[in-house]
Parts: C-alpha cells; structure tokens; sequence
C-alpha cells in the first residue's frame, strides 16, 4: 500500500500515453487553465464594481477640481476699457 502523500497507481508520462490519452490530457491541461481565467475575470470585475451604484457607469470616479480658475480678462491687451455698442430699444 502506498504512502498517503503518494497515490497507488501514478499517471503515466506522456511519452507513455498513446493519441486520445494526450488529447484527453491536453484538454483537461487547457480546460484547468480556461477555468482558472475566467474564475480570475470574474473576480476582477467584481472587484472593481462592488462599490458602485447602480446609476454610476461601471467603478468611474469623479474628480472634482477644488480651486476655481482666475477670472477672465474683459479687456484686450491693447485696449483700457470696454466700450458698450449702441443697441436698439426692446419692444
């Protein structure tokens, strides 16, 4: 009886397989990988959602800028004041 660590009978090396077990192998090799990708997806997507509300488009983040911009010069460079132009009275 083999030891508990060990099992009885150990998978065979692959020089050792004939056709289908290598492609049974192979799949079973590409499936574990596949699993594991999209087990790792889903947990990244949830991850970046999980705090999101429902109206918010999927975890973006509002930045807010917290010191207003300086005013904006009414005057040319070339110019001291601002001269009104004559309109015609409403109604």
């Amino acid at each position: 009886m083999g030891e508990l660590w060990q099992p009885d009978d150990p998978r065979p090396a692959w020089r050792d397989l004939d056709g289908p077990a290598r492609l049974r192998r192979t799949g079973r090799v590409i499936g574990t990988a596949a699993a594991i990708g999209l087990a790792l997806g889903a947990w990244s997507l949830l991850s970046t959602t999980a705090g999101a509300p429902s109206g918010d488009p999927g975890g973006s983040t509002v930045q807010e800028v917290e010191e207003a911009p300086g005013a904006i010069p009414t005057t040319s460079p070339g110019s001291s004041a601002v001269v009104p132009t004559p309109t015609a009275p409403i109604g």
